[in-house]
């Protein structure tokens, strides 16, 4: 590639390195959300976004589909018709209403409803697009690609122009030059999308004829990774690329073809190394998925926080005296592992921005772990009674670590804000029914608020369901010491019932981004001081020294454990994440009007009952699916191996061998959805799931002579933690395993079916949480083999 061809690329290749200087984000900022969704793939409080995309060749929806290629496809086909020189289109999420015509086969419908659970008022549909492009690059071993946000969704159709093969070559320059692509460009990025998955028969039964591929479907490449082979198979003469070689050049549907050889080969050709590819590929990707609408204002790349506070909630306690300040601090252990902290605080200022507060320190302890592609966190839990008189205003964060040493953060020098003008009550608060009744205390004088709902609201034939806002006027009802409490109520849809936002807002001040699916069945009545009879006691006032240092993690369990069937501890390994698509439609769905009474049953699993479970921390997250013709019998049978089944939302089902996050029983009456392939059963509701627990041997790890059980340990496909020797075995068991890594001094289970030897760890790798290996192996469905990225690892003993 010649020098004025390759500069558009290095000059954006740097953009991404000057970018990643940029400070620490300051908190609460847009990007929240969206943070949360990119870092937390597996563990305590995951999103499980990746989890439709790890491993890297999975789908859901069986061989023939790389869910990985498909999110990299959709945003492609999303961005393909904007237009830089008008301003217009581009990264939209107009895919929405385009599905059919120059959008075919199933692919962008099952992507679009695997992100649908994740749309939300701070996280718009297009940024979800868009970070499906990191997450599936990066879930296949690519480099990380930038990801920013702020992207705002169409409301319509865009004008059609997605390239198609049949087009010529002068006809793909100018398409990819609308988006800004020259010709250079044009290459890189087909490449770039063609490194995963291929054609289908089923869509172009003019270039793969029905029956001629395993699956009815022609891989671009010989690697379902995220590498250079779509490359250097072209430009070494033996590609197997279906628009490059075979029928397709017969009918003039060669288009692959046609784009590399656009300037000679000299792009292509340069992308046959491996370094090269990966840079060039992570700047490409960045380009197309910043190709947005005039207008669009796109905030800093993502970074994620070093501390970043969680679930903050401020709650008027007894006879209004005193204000519960609860929450969690997340702590970024990355390069600094949890096992080298000894206290987490907070150190606060009173409502005045004082010291008139005691000793102002509250200490958290350690509650779970959890991790992303590229870093790892461990969450500390504190809750405290706090004067309401003095109050809070703003805390900074002191961790002292193991040596003595102390790191103190300020959020880039303003403190971690709190107000405390107005609070959501939330054990008076509830949903009954599909009644919502949201109660608040708002600071003397003020005697009233807004109840403001973001609702999703279902749209006929499109996927993506619609964001719309309702504002309800709160009226007082009741005076606790300098707080007033104020109430507002709102009738849902049955589909709206555990997946509603809402904030209870006071002129700036507000009580934002809380969920529907957290509030209980029943508002705790107030007693006569005020605070709530059913709540649980708060800690001890924050004001009392705070001389019991929080314990590491690896001393310390998790307080609070989720409460589970009375059959079954909360302990048992429960399985990652990272297998497991959390796909939610978002058509309207039946409810059951009548039922039967009688327990159901299904063969070899015990009923356990309706459950909670919540979008943002999913309780079983081994496996899931979800399906038009879901039933009992579809699930059990998905998910056979695992303890815990359930079904959700009349088309879900989740699998897993331990609660990965906290559930709680919930009404019968709550599992009110059918379920989609059999309207005699309960498929659980938004949020609600009917629960299952097999009756047979729950999986566990293996006792093998001459080895030892050393934990759970992170992976990734690109730096590989053992490295000597890989055993790929359908029917994996740990005994196969240590037989086949004799002589070595540590070997590694993973993801059922994959056995890794080496005598030390040759890349960083972190132990976490039990429950993060939990998929079992492909030959003992008793015995536990790792998961995606993650590592069931055994030490020799001599």
């Amino acid at each position: 590639m010649g020098f004025q061809q390759i500069l558009p690329i290095l000059i954006a290749a740097l953009s991404i390195c000057l970018q990643s200087a940029k400070a620490a984000p300051t908190w609460p900022s847009s990007v929240d959300e969206l943070e949360d969704i990119m870092m937390l793939n597996t563990g305590y409080r995951a999103r499980g976004f990746a989890t439709a995309v790890t491993p890297c060749g999975f789908s859901a929806q069986g061989p023939g589909r790389i869910a990985a290629a498909e999110w990299i496809r959709t945003a492609f086909h999303d961005m393909a018709t904007g237009n830089v020189f008008l301003g217009t289109g581009g990264l939209d999420a107009s895919i929405a209403f385009e599905l059919g015509g120059d959008n075919i086969g199933p692919a962008f419908e099952t992507t679009l409803t695997t992100f649908a659970p994740f749309l939300t008022s701070r996280s718009s549909m297009a940024d979800i697009i868009a970070m499906g492009i990191y997450t599936a690059v990066r879930s296949c071993g690519g480099s990380i690609v930038p990801i920013k946000t702020g992207r705002i969704d169409a409301t319509e159709a865009g004008p059609p122009g997605v390239p198609l093969p049949q087009n010529s070559i002068s006809t793909f320059q100018n398409q990819f030059a609308r988006t800004g692509f020259d010709t250079s460009q044009m290459i890189a990025v087909t490449a770039c999308g063609h490194t995963l998955g291929g054609v289908h028969a089923d869509n172009f039964p003019e270039i793969v004829p029905p029956g001629s591929s395993t699956n009815n479907v022609k891989l671009f490449d010989s690697t379902t990774k995220f590498d250079e082979k779509i490359a250097s198979e072209y430009v070494a003469g033996n590609s197997t690329d279906p628009l490059v070689v075979g029928p397709s050049k017969a009918v003039g549907r060669d288009s692959d073809f046609r784009v590399f050889n656009a300037d000679g080969n000299t792009t292509i050709t340069s992308l046959a190394n491996p370094t090269t590819f990966a840079s060039t590929c992570q700047a490409m990707l960045q380009k197309m998925i910043e190709v947005v609408p005039d207008g669009t204002s796109l905030t800093d790349p993502i970074a994620p926080y070093d501390v970043k506070p969680v679930a903050l909630q401020l709650t008027l306690q007894g006879g209004g005296n005193e204000i519960q300040f609860s929450g969690e601090i997340r702590v970024r252990t990355t390069s600094r592992p949890a096992s080298q902290i000894a206290i987490v605080q907070l150190v606060y200022k009173d409502r005045t921005g004082g010291s008139n507060c005691g000793n102002c320190k509250i200490s958290a302890t350690p509650k779970g772990t959890a991790a992303g592609f590229d870093d790892s966190f461990t969450f500390y839990a504190f809750s405290a009674r706090i004067p309401s008189q003095s109050s809070i205003s703003a805390f900074t964060i002191l961790i002292t670590l193991s040596s003595g040493a102390t790191e103190s953060y300020d959020n880039n020098g303003q403190g971690y804000p709190i107000q405390d003008n107005v609070m959501l009550q939330t054990p008076q608060s509830c949903v009954t029914g599909t009644k919502l009744t949201v109660r608040a205390a708002v600071r003397s004088p003020a005697t009233s608020a807004n109840l403001v709902l973001t609702l999703k609201v279902p749209r006929d034939g499109i996927i993506t369901p619609e964001l719309q806002t309702q504002t309800v006027a709160m009226s007082q009802q009741s005076t606790v010491g300098p707080y007033n409490i104020v109430t507002g109520t709102y009738t849902l849809d049955t589909t709206q019932v555990q997946t509603t936002k809402f904030d209870v807002s006071l002129d700036q001040a507000s009580d934002s981004f809380k969920s529907t699916g957290d509030l209980g069945a029943t508002c705790a009545p107030l007693d006569s001081n005020g605070g709530s009879s059913t709540s649980s006691p708060a800690s001890s006032p924050a004001s009392s020294p705070a001389s019991s240092p929080a314990s590491s993690p690896a001393s310390s369990p998790a307080s609070s454990p989720a409460s589970s069937p009375a059959s079954s501890p909360a302990s048992s390994p429960a399985s990652s994440p990272a297998s497991s698509p959390a796909s939610t439609s978002s058509t309207t769905l039946q409810t059951v009007t009548t039922r039967s009474t009688s327990t159901p049953t299904v063969s070899g699993y015990d009923y356990q009952g309706c459950y909670t479970d919540s979008t943002n921390a999913r309780v079983l997250t081994g496996r899931s699916t979800a399906s038009s013709t879901m039933s009992y019998q579809t699930c059990s049978s998905y998910c056979s191996g695992y303890t815990y089944w359930g079904v959700e939302y009349g088309s879900q089902c989740y699998c897993g061998n331990a609660f990965s996050n906290p559930t709680s029983s919930a009404p019968a009456s709550d599992c009110s959805f059918k379920c989609a392939g059999d309207n005699t059963q309960a498929c659980g509701a938004g949020n609600r799931m009917n629960l299952f627990k097999s009756n047979q041997q729950t999986p566990s790890n293996a006792t093998v002579a001459g080895w030892t059980y050393a934990g759970c340990y992170t992976d990734s496909t690109s730096a590989r933690v053992l490295k000597d020797k890989y055993v790929p075995d359908s029917s994996l068991t740990i005994e196969k395993c240590a037989t086949a890594c004799k002589g070595y001094k540590i070997f590694g289970a993973e993801y059922a079916t994959q056995c890794y030897c080496g005598n030390t760890f040759a890349n960083p790798t972190t132990k976490v949480a039990e429950s993060d290996c939990g998929r079992v192996c492909g030959g003992n469905p008793i015995q536990l083999c790792g998961a995606g990225n993650r590592l069931s690892v055994y030490k020799a003993n001599t």
